[in-house]
């Protein structure tokens, strides 16, 4: 299936280092012929420091569409999102 993935925002190699740091990324839209999803994006770490924080802050945890990948890098993301596209973007 083609698809499109568009960025929060334009990133050079610079911000992609960044990224994989925070561990996390918002708003990544895919979009395809008959549909669009938006993703956000972490990896196991930072996952779990977030749930844990608005666990205690808030009560709950919730999150649209979660992808969650070894570390965010967009060949990660890519590899990721090219997976649930071979599925049809069915879960």
């Amino acid at each position: 299936m083609d698809f499109r993935i568009e960025w929060p925002a334009p990133m050079d190699e610079l911000d992609w280092q960044m990224q994989e740091v925070k561990g996390w990324i918002g708003e990544v839209t895919v979009t395809w012929d008959g549909g669009a999803r938006v993703f956000e994006v972490y990896d196991p770490v930072r996952l779990a420091q977030t749930v844990d924080l608005e666990i205690e802050q808030i009560g709950r945890f919730t999150a649209r569409s979660l992808l969650v990948v070894p570390s965010v890098t967009r060949e990660n993301i890519e590899t990721a999102i090219s997976a649930i596209a071979d599925r049809g973007f069915r879960d």
